[in-house]
């Protein structure tokens, strides 16, 4: 991430802000239909294509694929529907055994099949897997961050769609700016004590916006935590991929990149699944005694504060597992 990224994570606040506002909030998600559809337009004409490989197109994994996909999505709609009917619940009990049946298939299918979607062979190595660990935590923890404070500066303290769009762009430049040092840092360094200080980073700043107070200001409650967070974002998400493909042989190295991709789009999945419930059930314990405002404020500090522990565990892997990760030179980390 670079001029670009910070661009991309500014206009991205602004944006959602602004068609909030103007029109709903499914225009979040409708936006991306015509987005995505000039993109492949624009792959056909752009992205360059061998000769199909016939071999390769039989060969191709898709029990493994369906397995893992449909497991991810039962497991997630398992922790979800808690906030519902409970965590001894039969019905959450059973989606739950069934998400994790589904994973287990996928392993079995991997260790058996002639072209596997991911060779577990992949796993043997340490900064593969203790990157893929702590990318795990790190989803788990910024996609909840996101989510509960633009909910904390609208729900309670009465922002407008685009005003908290507009006090969040401190954070996407924050990353950015931060990213830039990482990869000196990273160089020097290598990538476990960048990680596991970024990591720390994330945790400290969740923590500090579990101290969230339902009469607070976004100068007094949210400014300087959002900053450190995002300080530990952009410390945290350079080294994390130069841990997962170092330890790789050069023609795995697309593979391993789609692992630290994938598990961080599944910390950022179950994590906010399982931190937005145990917010709704702390609101819900409290409502009968507290204002409107204040049972979503302990709700949004209780999930805030178990983001934070999950960053603080990725921390702890990060320094554990990836201390000896090897060292890179700036223009690798670039």
């Amino acid at each position: 991430m670079g001029r670009d990224g910070r661009g991309r994570g500014a206009s991205g606040a602004l944006i959602g802000g602004v068609l909030i506002e103007a029109l709903s909030w499914r225009w979040i998600l409708f936006v991306n239909v015509p987005i995505a559809t000039v993109a492949a337009l624009a792959a056909l004409h752009v992205v360059r294509t061998g000769a199909p490989d016939r071999a390769a197109r039989h060969a191709f994994d898709l029990t493994g694929a369906l397995a893992v996909t449909s497991g991810l999505v039962v497991l997630t709609y398992g922790i979800v529907g808690t906030e519902q009917h409970g965590w001894a619940s039969a019905r959450t009990l059973a989606l739950l055994a069934i998400g994790l049946a589904l994973l287990l298939v996928f392993l079995a299918v991997e260790r058996r099949a002639a072209a596997p979607l991911v060779p577990l062979r992949i796993f043997r190595s340490r900064p593969v897997s203790g990157a893929n660990l702590v990318v795990f935590c790190l989803g788990g923890a910024v996609f909840a961050m996101w989510y509960f404070v633009s909910l904390y500066l609208q729900e309670v303290l009465g922002f407008s769609p685009l005003e908290a769009g507009l006090s969040l762009v401190v954070m996407p430049i924050t990353i950015a700016l931060c990213t830039q040092a990482a990869i000196r840092l990273t160089g020097r360094l290598g990538p476990g004590p960048v990680l596991a200080g970024g990591m720390t980073l994330i945790g400290v700043g969740m923590l500090l916006l579990s101290r969230i107070e339902a009469d607070g200001t976004w100068a007094a409650d949210v400014l300087v935590p959002a900053l450190i967070t995002s300080a530990g974002i952009g410390f945290s998400f350079v080294p994390v991929t130069i841990a997962a493909t170092s330890g790789v042989r050069r023609a795995e190295a697309g593979l391993a990149s789609g692992l630290v991709n994938t598990s961080r789009q599944m910390g950022g999945s179950l994590g906010l699944a399982l931190l937005a419930t145990l917010a709704t059930q702390r609101t819900a314990d409290v409502a009968a005694h507290l204002s409107r405002a204040e049972a979503l404020t302990q709700g949004f500090s209780r999930a805030l504060a178990g983001g934070g522990a999950i960053a603080l565990t990725g921390a702890v892997i990060g320094a554990a597992v990836l201390v000896r990760a090897p060292r890179v030179r700036p223009a690798e980390a670039t």
